[in-house]
């Protein structure tokens, strides 16, 4: 398996009203979310979090004020994370049929097995998040080994913006969904999805300073 895949988290304050505010967005099916994403190949991670903070909130002009830290790995023992977009086999041989779909970089999968050239992996979409009612999507099948990782670093950024926007505004993500970002106070602590709580428990005295 190749290396670690880095992925970035965008906290942005603004004051707003005399008031600190945190940008967040809702998703029309996974709840509300902070910006984050996954590093490209040969990006660094500073570059990264402004890209994705602009793809999610469609903010022009942000400004990283300080790195909050990491977590070194956010796998659990059965998960694994593609690293390299890749084609899904129906049996360990590369000869096999490919399933129509791919599974594409940064995305977690469910770990079965291996034989050191292949893994057999499972990808899961839901209809929403929290509290699904279905399965919407799922792919299962053997992938190259290469093309995995157990290692899923996630680095903290605050950042600013000059900008001056709506308390909410609606933007089209480039998979057709259609994200709502809005600032909401940073006291009491926002109520976001998991497990990105766990993102804001680990830097919100940071934030809030």
């Amino acid at each position: 398996m190749k290396n670690t895949i880095e992925k970035v988290t965008a906290f942005i304050i603004q004051k707003r009203n005399g008031i600190n505010t945190l940008l967040v967005f809702k998703h029309p099916t996974a709840g509300v979310q902070i910006p984050a994403g996954t590093v490209e190949v040969d990006e660094d991670i500073e570059t990264a979090v402004q890209r994705e903070a602009h793809e999610e909130t469609g903010l022009q002009n942000v400004k990283i004020e300080k790195y909050l830290g990491c977590f070194e790995n956010e796998l659990a023992e059965q998960e694994r994370i593609i690293t390299q977009t890749t084609k899904v086999y129906i049996k360990p041989d590369l000869n096999a049929i490919p399933h129509k779909d791919k599974l594409t970089r940064g995305l977690t999968v469910e770990y079965h097995s291996n034989n050191k050239v292949f893994t057999h992996v499972t990808y899961f979409e839901y209809d929403k998040f929290p509290n699904p009612s279905y399965i919407a999507y799922n792919i299962s099948g053997w992938v190259p080994s290469e093309n995995l990782s157990n290692q899923k670093t996630r680095h903290f950024f605050q950042l600013s913006t000059s900008e001056e926007t709506e308390d909410m505004w609606e933007l089209k993500s480039d998979r057709g969904h259609v994200f709502q970002p809005f600032w909401t106070p940073l006291s009491p602590k926002p109520e976001i999805v998991s497990p990105q709580n766990r993102w804001l428990d680990y830097v919100y005295e940071k934030i809030c300073r």
